[in-house]
């Protein structure tokens, strides 16, 4: 006993030594990491932020702001940085001369490097940079932290400002007062003579003139510091103390505000209040207070969004909400319950028991205590677990040895040899499990008997042999439950149920005291069953023997199986044979040296070649594969020598006669006894007729979806038409310009001829071009557009003609153009004078020809299209510019009509006003429908430089003004307008090209030489080709 408990306190301590060896590399590896991230952040280069605040650095108030930031930024900036801090003091120094020497020092010691962020504190700071911000941080993110409510306003601010307000909650610090001490009926303030003491008093003393009518408030007059503590001594009953800044007294002194607070607070027989978290911990009892800590937290959270990328814009002006503090020491000295309280307030220096503070290292030692004892109850157990564990696995290797040896013995065994050696294992068997008789039964359902295929008996026993058959009448019960592939297991043959009295009689007769009964199954259906019988004596079967038993179970199984499973194949393949002979199909055994096992004679019907030659030649076989079809075949050779499974392709065969017959080949693998490939069986059938049947059947599966391809096309472009919000079916308007456009609209609906339809933008040139389709002969066919305008230039010819699969790079599927998909009815080309030079002449060609090509196909397309177009330039001019080319000028000008401007249609006002307002009203949810005389004059005298769009963007915007039922303008229309056209002003480049034009003409088009063109120009001959030639100079 004592040597094991040794042994396990060793294990105890060998635990704890991994558990150290644990720790100590987890520190080395934090270690590790941290000096790699200070390498890191060490090779950033440091943001750089300045903070400004407005009262001189001998506030306790600015170190703790300070402390704050620096810790906010420290926990979550991944990049080194470098804060600056400055102290304007404007109170103590409010001259301008200082003040302007603050401002130079600022802008010497801070504009280079330049600030990341830049924060002020205080109303002073914050005027400074509100005002001289732009000159001294241009760009840089201001954060500008006052109590000045107007800089909440957030047009008064700065693009790059972002505002906080700290509220000094002066009446809500009284309401609290009221609140924990309801019979207070006098309030001191008390602060000292400084100018920042001076500030605070007037700004607590605007705070509570509204409350004078209940409280008695009064400020202690500046006085020395000995006749305010004696004064503080004797404040009368039911009184409170608000202590807001104390830094100076009458005579002069100065003091640190906090000590003489804490000086204050234990002489003062009232209590204490303040306004600062700062002065919590020296005396007062706390309060609604401004703290220092989540103001500089506040910052580093605002300076951590904008260094990491976050525009000021994203920031809204906030208030920074005061935080309700008290000190539980002066809770405590003057009697006010905690509970009293208001929710969510924080309540420090409370004191701490014993329990307390030394809590979690007594339940951690309990724990530790406990953890150890449960280890060493789990090391007890586990010692004899180990040593069940032991035995049970002696036994387990014996049974696994035994099971291995029985396997063994099955692998590669003829099939005349499995019975004895079955006998010779059931012999092993019974000897390892030291049972009386083991005994195999094959089931036979088809003539209803167990059939006793093999079986031992002890010779000890003196009992006879097992019968060597069963009928299923005898153990009807035992016999079902064999079928249904359960097991018996009966530990006393003598408790069996009531509707087993067959078998019960049978075991008693037989001298069978305990019994086991293992179906043996191969998949799903059962072969017979193994039995194992106790003769002498009773025996239990517990669960481990059973899952023994069932695995020699399967030992005899799958030897029975393949037994059966190989003399039914020697049967079939005599079959298979005998039918391959006269068979439709052409099979063959080909070995794994490729070498011809059998070949039927239908080969010489399907090929034209006899079996001997098939088996004289094995290659045979490959060489009559059309060429086309070899790397076909090839790939399915490599595969099954690979990978041997079933396979099927397809191939086309040369036929002696010279005749080509498509083939289907299916080849599965044969295998010896231990599974491996001796050979393949093929089968070969002529599926020509069926093959040539599916080519046309799949050919004309594709016109058909070629042709569904382009009417989806034509469906979609339909509805994306459809969806458009225009009133293509009505132009309105009575004018006489109007009706002559209509009129020339008529005079072209019979003819194919293209049009052209110029006019000024906005003036409705695409519902003239409607006008034309709807009138023409291919009405009932949708108007396909093409807005040359809104398309790239690298884009125009794909859109235009379609490309193919693969043309470039993001071309998946081929798309069909609008030339493929108007063909039939008419292309509308809006705003043709935008499209570029070097599509001009592909444009062209369609006209004259009416044929082109996708891009990244040669295949010629021809259509019929008939083309509109229409611009709102000077078509002529761009001609003569060299910028429109002149041939494809005169195609598209066969018949042009032009589109009167909304100047020139003064009658058509008026109804264009009424249909936008009642188109505008019904969409809108509004009821307007008259519209003023006003008005009207107003419409008619302009003169819409911008045309109908204009005057619907116009009418829009008065529905939106507009309430009730008349109209009414938001636009003021009587506003004088600029009657002349806009100036043409050139680009560069019709500059360039003018000038090199006029510079041709005057040297009659030379080039070289010294009076050719490229001496005037000052350039080199090839610069001035290659100029020529990008601008599109032609002589002409």
């Amino acid at each position: 006993m004592m040597k094991n408990f040794e042994q396990i306190m060793d294990r105890i301590l060998r635990i704890r030594r991994i558990n150290i060896a644990i720790l100590l590399v987890l520190m080395a590896w934090l270690s590790a990491s941290a000096l790699a991230g200070a390498s890191d952040a060490e090779q950033a280069e440091p943001k750089r932020i300045l903070v400004i605040f407005s009262y001189h650095n001998g506030l306790p108030w600015s170190k703790i702001v300070d402390d704050s930031l620096r810790a906010t930024l420290a926990s979550k900036l991944t990049v080194p940085f470098e804060l600056s801090v400055e102290y304007a003091d404007r109170i103590r120094y409010p001259s301008e001369a200082y003040l302007n020497n603050f401002i130079d020092m600022l802008r010497h010691k801070y504009t280079h490097p330049k600030m990341d962020v830049v924060i002020a504190i205080g109303d002073e700071s914050t005027g400074i940079l509100l005002k001289h911000g732009d000159a001294l941080f241009p760009g840089t993110p201001v954060v500008l932290i006052t109590a000045e409510r107007k800089t909440l306003q957030h047009d008064f601010l700065k693009p790059n400002m972002i505002s906080l307000l700290w509220d000094v909650d002066i009446q809500g610090n009284v309401d609290l007062i009221e609140e924990l001490l309801p019979k207070t009926r006098h309030i001191f303030i008390l602060s000292g003579s400084s100018i920042t003491d001076r500030a605070a008093q007037e700004l607590v003393h605007k705070e509570l003139s509204g409350y004078t009518n209940r409280l008695s408030i009064e400020y202690l007059p500046e006085m020395p510091q000995k006749d305010l503590m004696e004064k503080v001594e004797r404040l009368p009953e039911n009184s409170v103390l608000l202590y807001v800044v104390f830094s100076r007294d009458s005579e002069g002194k100065d003091f640190v505000p906090r000590e003489i607070l804490s000086a204050i607070s234990r002489k003062a027989n009232m209590p204490t209040f303040g306004i600062l978290d700062t002065y919590l911990g020296y005396g007062i009892v706390g309060g609604s207070l401004l703290s220092a800590e989540s103001q500089g937290r506040r910052c580093g959270e605002i300076c951590l969004r904008l260094i990491g990328g976050e525009s000021p814009e994203n920031f809204v002006p906030e208030q920074m909400a005061n935080v309700l503090m008290f000190d539980e020491r002066q809770l405590k000295r003057w009697k006010i319950p905690e509970d009293r309280l208001p929710p969510g307030s924080i309540v420090r220096f409370a004191t701490v028991s014993f329990w307390d503070l030394y809590r979690w290292y007594i339940l951690a030692a309990v724990m530790l205590i406990m953890l150890e004892s449960g280890l060493i109850a789990v090391l007890l157990r586990q010692q004899t677990l180990r040593r069940r564990a032991q035995t049970d696995l002696k036994q387990r290797l014996h049974f696994e040895k035994m099971l291995s040896t029985l396997s063994a013995h099955f692998v590669n065994l003829p099939p005349d040899r499995v019975e004895s050696q079955i006998a010779h294992a059931l012999k092993m068997v019974a000897e390892f499990l030291e049972v009386d008789r083991a005994t195999i039964f094959y089931l036979s359902e088809v003539d209803r008997k167990l059939r006793s295929v093999l079986s031992y008996t002890n010779t000890e026993t003196g009992v006879p042999a097992a019968s060597s058959q069963i009928e299923f009448d005898q153990f009807p019960w035992m016999i079902q439950k064999i079928i249904d592939g359960e097991m018996i297991i009966l530990a006393d043959a003598d408790h069996l149920p009531a509707g087993a009295e067959a078998e019960k009689n049978y075991f008693q007769s037989h001298g069978h005291r305990s019994v086991v009964v293992i179906p043996l199954k191969a998949g799903q259906s059962t072969l017979g069953m193994l039995s194992l019988a106790m003769l002498r004596s009773r025996r239990e079967w517990p669960a481990a023997l059973i899952r023994q038993l069932e695995m020699v179970a399967d030992v005899f199984a799958n030897a029975l199986m393949r037994q059966k499973h190989e003399e039914s194949l020697m049967q079939a393949e005599k079959k298979y044979r005998t039918v391959a002979d006269f068979t439709y199909d052409w099979e063959f055994w080909v070995k794994v040296d490729n070498t011809m096992e059998y070949v039927s004679p239908s080969c010489e019907r399907v090929s034209g070649y006899t079996v001997q030659e098939f088996k004289d030649d094995p290659s045979l076989f490959k060489a009559i594969i059309v060429p086309e079809d070899r790397d076909l075949w090839d790939r399915h050779y490599r595969d099954s020598q690979r990978a041997p499974k079933p396979s099927t392709i397809q191939f086309r065969i040369l036929r002696r006669d010279g005749q080509i017959r498509w083939i289907e080949h299916s080849c599965q693998p044969v295998t010896d006894d231990e599974g491996n490939v001796v050979g393949f069986r093929a089968s070969n059938r002529d599926v020509t007729f069926r093959k040539l049947a599916e080519i046309d059947l799949r050919n004309a599966y594709k016109e058909i979806s070629e042709l569904k391809a382009q009417l989806e096309a034509e469906t979609a472009y339909l509805q994306d038409e459809i969806k458009l919000e225009l009133n293509y079916g009505s132009i309105i308007g009575n004018s006489d310009a109007l009706k002559y456009a209509l009129f020339k609209v008529e005079q072209v609906t019979m003819s194919d001829s293209a049009v052209l339809i110029t006019g000024e933008t906005g003036t409705g040139k695409e519902l003239i071009a409607r006008a034309v389709h709807n009138a023409s002969r291919y009405k009932n066919r949708p108007l396909v557009k093409v807005d040359c305008a809104a398309l790239p230039a690298n884009l125009i010819e794909s859109e235009l003609f379609g490309y193919e699969k693969g043309a470039f790079s993001g071309a998946d599927a081929r798309r069909i153009g609008r030339f493929e998909l108007a063909n039939g009815t008419s292309l509308f080309l809006d705003e043709i004078g935008e499209l570029p030079l070097e599509l001009q002449s592909k444009l062209l060609r369609v006209l004259q020809d009416g044929e082109f090509e996708r891009l990244g196909s040669n295949k010629t397309i021809r259509v019929k299209v008939r083309i509109i177009a229409a611009t709102n330039r000077p078509i002529e001019a761009e001609v003569r510019a060299g910028r429109f080319r002149e041939d494809l000028w005169y195609r598209l000008n066969v018949f042009p009509i032009t589109v009167p401007p909304l100047r020139d249609r003064v009658d058509d006002i008026l109804p264009l006003a009424k249909f936008f307002m009642e188109k505008m009203s019904r969409r809108m949810g509004k009821s307007l429908k008259d519209i003023p005389m006003s008005v009207v004059k107003s419409l008619q005298a302009y003169p819409w430089p911008g045309n109908v769009r204009e005057l619907e963007h116009v009418i829009e915007r008065g529905v939106i003004n507009s309430s009730g039922t008349k109209l009414r303008l938001m636009d003021d229309l009587s506003a004088p307008v600029n009657k002349d056209q806009p100036k043409n002003f050139k680009t560069l480049v019709d500059n360039e090209r003018d000038h090199i034009l006029s510079i041709l003409a005057e040297t009659q088009w030379r080039v070289d030489g010294p009076k050719g063109a490229a001496v005037i120009l000052d350039m080199h001959p090839s610069t001035l080709r290659s100029r020529i030639s990008k601008l599109g100079i032609k002589k002409p």
